[in-house]
């Protein structure tokens, strides 16, 4: 850890400490470096590092926040105190524990690999990988950020807790041009580690999207979905897990409210939030407050095991925290979200893809899901048709409704996890899971 970012979280500690309070300070140092891919080529590059401090005030039952850059500690104690005297009133406590688990997710290789402008390769590997399939696939756009950085969270029970951590993302969009509406396909990796086949992701993206040269009539009976672990990622983290956030249960914003140790899936599927998997894209060993991490299931054999809170929703709740308080960056304050999701279990296919289907690779329009009512309705953009398990050519217009704890019920599983990262707005989405069929799902074509 950069020890300029260190002696400023002790620095802002003291500052809280001297004005007579309780509080915690969140440190974060993060270097990124990316590479953007526009018309089939390397379009810039960039690198910058963000550095701040997060600062929360105890001020008589009411909490504050307020951030800053090394150097102004003062100023954002007196902003976390000012904002304190305008938040309602909780009994809330800091961690006291001081010690966390030890959770792999630093790759020195990752800081060697892109170091001195050699991420470079990595892009062109991507883009030689989607031109060497076929001369009118074109890499339209994307992206490849790396980032190296740590975090430490302070506080004034003594607690003092730091982290290093890598990340990097990969996207390319492939195109074919055409007179009328080109093609488009998109592929997604994502890793804590430098392992990532850049060559491959190009091959595979534009494959996809070689594949939807044909297209196949309207649909004329009723046919079972196969959706791919980034599609499927997405409706479970807009349209279900939220439902699980403790201030979402306890406002009656969520359909499992009083429910706790209720089978409401029949099928024996857990979810659980695991923080603790080494390699994890949300894992660590302590969340954005400093709380130990631990599994927990939210899920377990389809009966509710557990809702999710941060400190703040914790003490509301009388639940207390199951260290799911997370910042998406140290501007913001920490609030409930799950961090490491992964689905085991349920009905499993080793040959999820066979037989006939629609196959969908991306979902438009999940940000409009309920997890209120679990009702959700999305656009499959591209989708396929299956038979006996090949594609046999895009379908335009698909769309897909439903609800979710009902396909939950009849879904099946492949054996082809994948981590996915999604992140739009305030709202990221890290969940592993495989590719997954479901049978009676409502599609409509327009």
């Amino acid at each position: 850890m950069n020890s300029g970012i260190t002696e400023s979280v002790k620095h802002a500690l003291e500052c809280i400490q001297n004005a007579g309070h309780e509080g915690d300070v969140f440190g974060v140092r993060k270097s990124t470096t990316r590479y953007t891919i526009m018309k089939g080529n390397i379009a810039d590059s960039s690198d910058y590092e963000d550095m701040g401090l997060g600062i929360r005030v105890l001020n008589n039952r009411r909490s504050g926040f307020g951030y800053c850059i090394p150097g102004d500690e003062e100023k954002g104690v007196r902003g976390a105190l000012q904002s304190s005297r305008f938040s309602p009133e909780v009994e809330m406590s800091l961690p006291t524990e001081k010690k966390s688990h030890e959770v792999k997710k630093f790759d020195k290789k990752m800081e060697e690999g892109f170091g001195d402008g050699r991420g470079v390769e990595f892009v062109q590997t991507i883009i030689d990988g989607v031109l060497s399939l076929k001369k009118d696939i074109t890499p339209a756009s994307g992206e490849v950020t790396a980032v190296t950085g740590a975090r430490i969270v302070e506080n004034t029970q003594g607690v003092f807790l730091e982290e290093a951590s890598t990340f990097i993302y990969c996207q390319v969009e492939a195109v074919i041009p055409r007179e009328t509406g080109s093609l488009k396909a998109m592929g997604i990796e994502s890793s804590r580690r430098f392992d990532i086949d850049f060559h491959q992701l190009g091959v595979e993206t534009a494959e996809k999207v070689d594949s939807m040269r044909e297209h196949s009539p309207r649909m004329t009976s009723d046919l079972p979905v196969v959706m791919s672990p980034d599609a499927f990622a997405q409706l479970l983290g807009y349209a279900f897990l939220p439902a699980f956030y403790g201030e979402n249960v306890r406002s009656g914003r969520s359909p499992y409210r009083g429910r706790l140790g209720e089978e409401i899936i029949l099928d024996p599927l857990t979810i659980i939030d695991n923080p603790c998997q080494d390699w994890g894209l949300g894992s660590g060993g302590f969340d954005d407050e400093g709380v130990q991490s631990s599994e927990v299931p939210i899920l377990q054999e389809g009966v509710i095991t557990r809702f999710l809170y941060d400190l703040k929703e914790g003490a509301r709740s009388g639940a207390g925290s199951t260290a799911n308080g997370v910042r998406r960056t140290f501007k913001t304050a920490p609030g409930t979200a799950h961090r490491n999701v992964s689905v085991r279990g349920g009905h499993h296919c080793t040959d999820i893809a066979h037989g006939d289907g629609i196959y969908v690779d991306t979902i438009l329009g999940v940000g409009a899901s309920n997890p209120m009512n679990g009702h959700f309705s999305v656009a499959a953009e591209p989708a396929w048709l299956l038979e006996k398990g090949e594609k046999k050519g895009r379908i335009d217009g698909i769309m897909i409704s439903g609800h979710f704890p009902d396909i939950l019920n009849q879904m099946n599983l492949g054996n082809d996890y994948k981590k996915t990262y999604f992140a739009v707005g305030r709202h990221r989405v890290v969940i592993e899971l495989p590719t997954v069929r479901l049978e009676t799902i409502s599609v409509t074509q327009r």
